[in-house]
C-alpha cells in the first residue's frame, strides 16, 4: 500500500508527515557509490544474483545519510536512516522505520564479480549466506548527487538544533527535520 504524502514547501513545515521538494545540498563528504565510484550524497543498488535469482538484491548505504533540501532559500535537514537491512529483496513490505526509495536520473549498469571489493562482495552476499567464490551480480546504480531535484517524503520533527545559540535557557534554537521514508525523483 502507498501512502501519498501531502506536497508541501519548507517554510510552510509542521510536525507530521510530508512530502518536499528541492535542490540537494550536501552537509558531509560525499560518499563514492560502490559499482561507479561518482560522489554522491546517496545510492540505490538493484542487481539480480545467479545464484539467487528468484529474487533481486536492492542495498542503500549502510549508515544514516543527512543532507539538506534547499527550496527557494529556505533550508530542511533531511535524515535517511539505514534500511534495517543493508541489502532487503525488492517489493518489501515498508515499515515506518524502512526506505523505499526508486532514484531516477542516470543509471550504471556492470557485472560485480566476487573478490573485487569490500563495499561491492556485500551486494553479492545474502544476510546469513556466504557467496559462492564464482558470485556475480548484474547490477544498476543510481545516486542522487549535489545540486539534484529531489523529491523526499516522510515524518517532519521539531528537534533542538546544537548549531544555533539559545537567547535564554528557556527557548532553545530549534529545526524542522525530515526523517525520510522514500526518495523520489532525483535528477540534475
Amino acid at each position: 500500500m502507498t501512502c501519498v504524502l501531502p506536497q508541501r514547501r519548507v517554510v510552510e513545515l509542521q510536525p507530521g508527515l510530508a512530502q518536499v521538494t528541492g535542490r540537494v545540498v550536501p552537509a558531509t563528504p560525499p560518499l563514492r557509490a560502490p559499482i561507479s565510484s561518482r560522489p554522491c550524497v546517496y545510492y540505490q543498488v538493484i542487481g539480480q544474483n545467479h545464484a539467487w535469482p528468484w529474487h533481486d538484491r536492492l542495498c542503500y548505504p549502510t549508515t544514516e545519510i543527512c543532507f539538506w533540501i534547499d527550496d527557494d532559500g529556505a533550508r530542511l535537514w533531511i535524515v535517511v536512516p539505514p534500511s534495517p537491512s543493508s541489502q532487503s529483496s525488492l517489493g518489501a513490505a515498508q515499515t515506518g522505520a524502512s526506505i523505499q526509495c526508486s532514484i531516477g536520473g542516470q543509471v550504471v549498469r556492470r557485472t560485480i564479480y566476487a573478490g573485487e571489493s569490500p563495499e561491492t562482495d556485500r551486494l553479492l552476499e545474502p544476510p546469513g549466506f556466504p557467496f559462492r567464490p564464482d558470485a556475480y551480480l548484474e547490477a544498476e546504480e543510481r545516486i542522487v548527487a549535489a545540486g539534484d531535484t529531489l523529491t523526499v517524503g516522510g515524518e517532519i520533527i521539531e528537534e533542538i538544533d546544537s548549531r544555533e545559540r539559545a537567547p535564554d535557557f528557556r527557548h532553545p534554537p530549534t529545526r524542522m527535520v525530515l526523517w525520510a521514508r522514500s526518495l523520489g525523483s532525483a535528477g540534475a
